[in-house]
């Protein structure tokens, strides 16, 4: 008797599955509060260049004085802003510091030529804070007792008040000051790096969690994971410079990757054959809560900091799962732990007020199926096609995934409703397949989807070339995701019904873990046009992910329909399959002919 045999008899998904299910999917709402609280703790807000050795300076203007400084210091941009990131060079009042919030003013000297800024202002309308923007002095108590040196300390409110302090330091060489973050201008592409290494955190915990599943089984990694995002959201909040907080969004990519995969498996295999489209489709249900969840935190607290922490306390429940969770049966059968598999389906059976069959021996609940390695797929001419369609749909699909993700923060309007419409139409999107794929066959709605997803991304060009309205872009921008998102619950179905049971598993991880090239270079894409600047700074990064979906869609046109049929156990299947195919389309060019 197999496992699932047993399962079918006990019960497929009695009280106890459903509550370890449900405990082992509830740490995806974390991880969706890790993966997209980037939106807002790295939101750029307003900004402009600050006036040269004015330390009153502050966004918004605030009288005539003020504005006469703005106009004889900062250079205006095409569209009228004062300039983000030049000043008129060899500025300097004429007499003393021009002091606008008392009304004094002195007159500037100045060349006519501009050059880089080093200080910027902020508005501060919409965020108290966010990492970008964010000031940080660290004093260094590395003292030199031969020297005294008394200097000037100003501490700058955010009223514009300035306060000074006389400090006696030793030998101000050996001391050090950390800057501020101030990720903007030439400095915007560190967040970019910043998100990127949180996907190749992403990247080593895919590495890592099949490794770490087949060897301690699916508990220990993913309390493991627990504790990883406990630490790395709490490390985030207190991080006092930026290469701190960028090894602290790698752990969290790191927890992420290895909580959702041992989560999914876990709770998938306590499940029962019928059960599991459904267990599969409801785990993206709880990711789209969590970002729904997101949405009033992330409005209630306004700094990044602050924010980091509140979206952190919940992890802390991860560390009674211990207590909680039981190891997967099905792996306890796999390494011969027959007591400990019985206790597992013993409280199954109790739940389910069934009675558990006599199994003799615990190797007979394991499924006797040969598995072959990914290399074996390379055999056979027409996988080996189907695997690089795959694959460069793999990476399309969560380059712009992600890239989508990263651009709500870059696109006009407000962000917290452009955020509630990205996952309105991300939970539609990763939904509705379940209801759609059994009718209308799975190559007909996933090519259908990538090709439209990818003509709204192309079609942003359109009013960003012809000056249309800012909320054109904004509207194909989500249905970019909308269709996207279909495209994305569509394929692992897709996908996997593709290729023979001996290398399903290994290929499929395989595309997993090349996909995530794409989530690395998504927060590049995303921020693309603020790098290159330009008309086409916002719509840029849409048609950049548009392009290579339209040309996957047009790709995937290739593959097989898989609804209905009998999927392929070999790779003789597979060849046997094609055969048969090649055959039937000779005869009907000859009945053609």
């Amino acid at each position: 008797m197999k496992f699932d045999d047993v399962l079918r008899e006990i019960g497929e998904f009695g009280a106890y599955q459903k509550r370890v299910y449900f405990l082992a999917t509830l740490p995806l709402i974390l991880s969706a509060f890790e993966a997209m609280s980037v939106v807002f703790i790295f939101h750029i807000p307003p900004h402009r260049c600050a006036i040269p050795h004015d330390p009153n300076d502050h966004y918004h203007v605030t009288n005539d004085t003020h504005l006469d400084a703005l106009n004889d210091t900062i250079p205006r941009e095409e569209d009228g802003t004062w300039s983000k990131c030049q000043v008129y060079s060899d500025v300097f009042p004429d007499v003393t510091l021009a002091n606008h919030s008392n009304g004094i003013a002195e007159g500037y000297d100045f060349a006519g030529e501009t050059s880089t800024c080093d200080r910027w202002v902020y508005d501060y309308s919409v965020f108290e804070s966010t990492i970008p923007e964010e000031h940080v002095t660290v004093l260094c108590p590395m003292f030199d007792i031969a020297r005294e040196v008394s200097v000037h300390v100003f501490d700058i409110a955010r009223d514009g008040s300035v306060h000074v302090f006389d400090i006696a330091l030793f030998d101000m060489s050996t001391c050090r000051f950390c800057a501020q973050f101030d990720i903007v201008c030439d400095r915007s592409v560190y967040r970019a790096s910043s998100n990127m290494m949180a996907e190749i955190g992403c990247l080593v915990g895919t590495l890592l969690c099949g490794f770490l599943a087949d060897r301690f089984g699916r508990k220990i990694p993913f309390y493991l994971g627990g504790l990883t995002l406990i630490a790395g959201g709490f490390g985030i909040a207190f991080s006092p410079s930026l290469p701190i907080l960028n090894i602290c969004r790698f752990i969290i990519g790191v927890a992420r990757m290895t909580l959702m995969v041992n989560g999914l498996v876990l709770g998938m295999e306590m499940v029962g054959p019928s059960k599991r489209v459904f267990a599969g489709t409801f785990i993206e249900v709880m990711w789209c809560v969590g970002l729904f969840l997101l949405l009033p935190i992330a409005y209630l607290v306004r700094h990044w900091r602050y924010l980091e922490i509140a979206l952190s306390v919940p992890s802390v429940v991860l560390l009674a799962y211990w207590w909680l969770l039981p190891e997967s049966p099905r792996w306890l059968a796999a390494k011969g732990r027959k007591e400990e598999a019985l206790k597992v389906l013993e409280k199954i059976t109790a739940s389910n007020r069934t009675t558990l069959p006599r199994v003799d021996d615990v190797t007979q609940l394991l499924e006797a199926e040969r598995t072959l390695s990914f290399r074996h797929v390379l055999q056979s001419r027409e996988l080996v096609v189907r695997v690089l369609i795959l694959f460069c749909n793999m990476f399309v699909l969560v380059l712009n995934y992600y890239a989508l993700t990263y651009n709500i923060t870059n696109l006009t309007g407000d962000v917290f409703v452009n955020f509630l419409m990205n996952s309105i139409m991300e939970t539609v999107g990763l939904t509705a397949p379940y209801f759609v794929l059994d009718r209308f066959g799975r190559r007909r709605i996933y090519c259908g989807s990538i090709f439209i997803g990818g003509l709204a991304s192309v079609g942003c060009v359109l009013p960003g070339l012809l000056g249309g309205p800012d909320w054109v872009i904004v509207a194909l921008a989500l249905a970019g995701r909308l269709f996207v998102c279909i495209a994305f619950s569509t394929l692992y179905t897709y996908g996997a019904e593709l290729f023979p049971t001996v290398v399903r598993a290994s290929t499929m991880g395989v595309g997993v873990t090349f996909s995530r090239l794409g989530g690395i270079a998504g927060p590049y894409i995303a921020d693309m046009g603020f790098l290159v600047g330009g008309e086409l700074k916002e719509a840029l990064p849409l048609i950049v992910m548009g392009v290579p979906a339209l040309f996957v869609g047009l790709l995937s046109l290739r593959l097989p329909e898989t609804m209905g049929t009998k999927l392929p156990e070999t790779l003789d299947d597979v060849d046997r399959v094609t055969r048969s195919m090649d055959d039937v389309c000779v005869l009907c060019d000859n009945d053609c002919g």
